[in-house]
């Protein structure tokens, strides 16, 4: 016991008196020196440690003699004769002390030993698990590891499938031209689904064994059913099955279960095959949660990078506003609520006299409006130049896309107003769209009122108006987003506040300093509110 050598030897050199210690197993006659300060003092007390009356022969020999607990067996304790009571008392209560360290390093140095395979196991799971983002691709790998530890000849790796009530077979071993069919969760009596309710680890043999899963028992080999679980956080749970998080009882819902059978010999599972196939199952099950964060976290990855590109391909779609010079000056500009939105714009060049100027929002926004509004940009690119008077281009707009909004269910709010200078005349076809004005040089504001409701609402006919057009006049269009913009308190902008702002611009200010300073309104407005709709301003003059 070099520890208690050590320590009887420090002693020796704090008091300079000699001590050692040796123990009496019961049913041994022969003593065991547990430790001395020097091993003349060991062969000195050899003999009272095997004397009858230990107590007497110290006395004889000039030593105290002290009876101390050495864990499982007890023990006398040798010191030379001194005046220090209280140094040889504190040595009696610091053997015990040593003695149980000792024993309890040793304990779980032999349990490490015994282990040594389950630990190896457990590593190589962790490697194994580290190295991929889908459990499904490695299912046969971790059930042969832990088969082979545990001593099982037949094993199934099972998927919980929420969505159809089942526990589904991804892996097996042992089972050469047998099936495993996917178990139903209300079978009760099948060990796999046991363990599935109660989220820990069961085991039977014989009869019971038989009963409890029939394929992998045959004709009564020992079972060991686990869940895999993980540690409950309450994040939810994506990938290939919808698996809830949690249970009505409150506990987390296994991710699966493995089920082994066919130890040698027909031995049943220990304790220890248990604690070890339930480790071996959490770790499977956060692997399994974190495979699946990865692919969430991936997917949401892939879905920004497709959005962003839809966004870029939508914006390209819309006409750039020197398309209408020099006859005329325009400036346009699309705000999607997300990536991809259902405001659109349209500007054409239909003669050297006549401008034409169209906006479009449809209803809702993302990708089913992006996709409408695809639709109504291509068909109003071709009706605008086909058609002379905007209500038959209208007309014809709502033609080309009724089957798609009925379908759908979504509308459009569309006005077309084209520019004559030489008539000095306006002419223009609204469709349920609110907000196009016609802004004087002095700063009046008239609106382009709505003649019809949004296309795809009913077939009523879509009648033409015309107005005067004077020079210095703009045509300023929005959409609802720009009008009903939120700030933090969740006021809106209001259209009485952009026109306001309309009304300042008597100074012959050009189309992009009139919708540099909308956008700035809307801006100052919004802060870093969210936007809860497209956004868009279409600004065209004819200088």
């Amino acid at each position: 016991m070099i520890e208690l050598a050590a320590l009887l030897a420090a002693f020796l050199e704090a008091t300079g008196r000699e001590a050692a210690i040796w123990e009496r197993r019961e049913g041994s006659v022969v003593p065991t020196l547990l430790g001395a300060s020097t091993p003349s003092f060991a062969e000195r007390t050899e003999p009272g440690a095997m004397a009858w009356d230990v107590a007497t022969w110290a006395r004889a020999q000039a030593l105290h003699a002290q009876l101390v607990a050495t864990g499982d067996s007890v023990g006398w304790l040798f010191v030379e004769a001194g005046h220090a009571p209280d140094a040889d008392r504190l040595l009696g209560r610091l053997v015990p002390v040593v003695r149980r360290l000792i024993r309890e390093r040793d304990g779980a140095t032999r349990e490490l030993v015994e282990r040594y395979e389950e630990i190896n196991l457990l590593y190589a799971i962790g490697e194994l698990l580290g190295g991929t983002t889908s459990v499904e691709d490695v299912a046969d790998t971790l059930l042969g590891e832990l088969a082979a530890t545990v001593g099982a000849k037949r094993a199934v790796f099972l998927h919980t499938n929420r969505a159809q009530g089942l526990l589904s077979p991804i892996a097996s071993l042992g089972l050469g031209e047998t099936s495993y069919e996917a178990v139903s969760l209300d079978r009760a009596d099948h060990i796999a689904v046991r363990a599935y309710r109660t989220g820990g680890a069961c085991t039977e043999d014989g009869v019971a064994a038989a009963l409890g899963d029939p394929v992998l028992s045959g004709q009564g080999a020992p079972l060991l059913a686990v869940a895999i679980t993980r540690p409950s956080s309450g994040i939810g749970i994506t990938g290939t099955f919808a698996v809830p998080t949690r249970r009505s009882d409150g506990g987390a819902v296994p991710l699966g279960v493995l089920v082994l059978a066919g130890r040698d010999g027909g031995l049943p599972f220990s304790a220890g095959d248990r604690k070890l196939a339930v480790a071996v199952s959490t770790q499977i099950g956060t692997a399994m949660h974190n495979a699946s964060l990865v692919r969430a976290a991936v997917e949401r990855q892939q879905m920004a990078r497709e959005m962003q590109l839809a966004n870029e391909l939508q914006l390209k779609l819309l006409p750039n506003p020197r398309v209408v010079q020099p006859e005329a000056r325009a400036a346009a500009r699309v705000v999607p609520a997300e990536s991809v939105g259902g405001d659109f714009f349209l500007l054409a060049r239909l003669d050297r006299d006549r401008t034409g100027v169209l906006i479009g929002d449809v209803s809702g926004h993302g990708y089913q409006s992006a996709l409408i509004m695809a639709l109504a940009l291509s068909a109003a690119g071709i009706h605008v130049q086909a058609a002379f008077d905007p209500s038959i281009a209208l007309e014809a707009v709502h033609r080309s896309l009724r089957d798609e909004l009925e379908s759908t269910e979504m509308s459009i709010s569309m006005c077309y107003a084209v520019i004559d200078t030489r008539a000095g005349e306006l002419r223009f076809a609204n469709a349920g769209h609110p907000h196009a004005f016609a802004v004087t040089a002095d700063g009046q504001c008239t609106r382009l009122s709505a003649v019809a409701p949004p296309l795809g609402w009913c077939e009523d006919t879509i009648e033409e108006c015309v107005m005067t057009w004077k020079p210095g006049t703009r045509l300023v269009f929005f959409t609802d987003g720009v009008v009903d913009a939120r700030d933090a308190a969740g006021e809106r902008l209001t259209e009485p506040a952009l026109l306001d702002t309309l009304k300042t611009m008597t100074n012959g200010e050009t189309p992009e300093q009139m919708l540099d300073a909308l956008f700035r309104q809307l801006d100052a407005h919004v802060g870093r509110t969210p936007l809860r709709d497209d956004c868009t301003v279409v600004v065209v003059d004819r200088p």
